[in-house]
């Protein structure tokens, strides 16, 4: 294993782990009505899913290093799964984030201003 095959599965699991702070985090205790900490929930949810696919693709990589598989294509296939669901849940996280501008805005998310 190169290392930066290394670097990529340690860089995958940091991800996870702060992604996961920043939103256990926001979602509680009602600090979701604060924008700055909504905002940071919303990078962290961001961090976490990048942080899963980044470790389901070096994954799949190490394994096809150490023993073969996945063949080439469907090493290729799971891939593009994985990037097409990123690109999806970074559009929902989007969306989302732009909902909240609008409810924050129109004053109608229930919360302090911060």
């Amino acid at each position: 294993m190169t290392i930066n095959l290394f670097l990529s599965l340690v860089f995958g699991v940091g991800q996870i782990v702060v992604g996961g702070a920043l939103v256990a985090y926001g979602v509680t205790g009602g600090r979701w009505r604060r924008w700055r900490v909504a905002l940071a929930a919303f990078v962290g949810a961001w961090f976490f899913a990048s942080g899963v696919t980044e470790l389901l693709v070096s994954g799949m990589e190490v394994a096809q290093r150490l023993t073969g598989a996945p063949n080439p294509s469907a090493f290729a296939a799971l891939r593009g799964r994985a990037d097409t669901a990123l690109y999806t849940v970074t559009a929902a996280l989007a969306l989302l984030g732009l909902a909240y501008l609008v409810a924050f805005l129109t004053g109608r998310r229930g919360g302090t201003t911060g």
